[in-house]
């Protein structure tokens, strides 16, 4: 979040030195080109202390507007460089953050994407030969794919007290149902609220044991609906539980299924399904 929207998280991020740094390159930009207030998103080019070399709010759609763009960028930054005395280093490695907000013993990366409607259906499918020259929005439904995050407190929620089978807790399944298993696969979807979602059990179990670590196994149904739009899927996962850590190396879990409806930023206008999606929950291991 270099620049968010609303006046909550734009009073957290003041004094972080990428807003600020980005804040600078914008305050440059001329009138209309900087979205202000709103949206930041758009193709911008800057030099290595904000400076503004061009850019644009939105700029994703006319491909000779954004080779003029470059075009100007370079030569701006050749003048630069030379007035500013700026010379060649290496790009600094930094450690990879987690998104703002997203914190636990258990933090999950997740994944979603269309899954095939039929045999030879290539529903979903991110690259390959998708034409994307002539109209990239459009192509983009094509091979949609999306990225999410999700932090849970406490890893013993996945951890089995016993050999026998027992629940997730409640609210952990509440929470994964309403933050992440959302039609977002092509766009920005809302996340459920308490009363949209109609069922969400997930089940724990030992699978086996052994070498210090134990093995466990997930089951379960989530089902959430509300104003046309719905996902039905079924769940399935495996842990593998670190007895000397006390941590997990490795926990997964599944859900696929039938989505329908369209939500006001998701691109399903002309999609509505009912249709097959899936959504996979990776834990996250820096």
């Amino acid at each position: 979040m270099l620049y968010p929207e609303d006046p909550g998280n734009l009073g957290r991020v003041k004094d972080r030195p990428d807003h600020l740094f980005f804040k600078k390159y914008g305050e440059a930009m001329p009138k209309g080109d900087w979205h202000h207030p709103g949206t930041k998103q758009g193709i911008y080019m800057m030099g290595p202390n904000a400076e503004y070399l061009e850019g644009k709010f939105a700029a994703s759609s006319d491909p000779a507007d954004i080779r003029a763009r470059l075009g100007r960028a370079l030569q701006r930054w050749e003048a630069l460089r030379e007035s500013a005395g700026y010379a060649s280093l290496p790009v600094p490695e930094v450690k990879s953050a987690l998104p703002p907000g997203i914190e636990g013993e258990i933090v999950f990366q997740v994944n979603l994407r269309d899954l095939p409607r039929s045999a030879g259906d290539r529903s979903g499918q991110r690259f390959g030969d998708v034409d994307r020259s002539r109209d990239g929005w459009r192509d983009f439904t094509k091979w949609a794919w999306n990225e999410n995050w999700i932090g849970l407190p406490s890893a013993a929620a996945f951890v089995p007290s016993g050999s026998a089978a027992e629940p997730v807790p409640a609210a952990v399944v509440q929470r994964i149902a309403r933050e992440v298993l959302v039609d977002n696969v092509r766009g920005q979807a809302p996340g459920w609220q308490a009363g949209e979602v109609r069922e969400a059990v997930l089940t724990k179990r030992r699978l086996s044991s052994g070498a210090g670590t134990m093995r466990f196994e997930y089951t379960g149904r989530a089902h959430m609906e509300a104003g046309g739009r719905g996902y039905d899927a079924t769940l399935y996962g495996q842990g593998v539980w670190n007895e000397a850590k006390r941590a997990f190396d490795s926990l997964d879990l599944v859900a696929s299924g039938m989505r329908w409806g369209a939500s006001r930023f998701n691109q399903r206008e002309q999609d509505p399904g009912p249709a097959p999606m899936g959504v996979a929950l990776s834990l996250y291991t820096q």
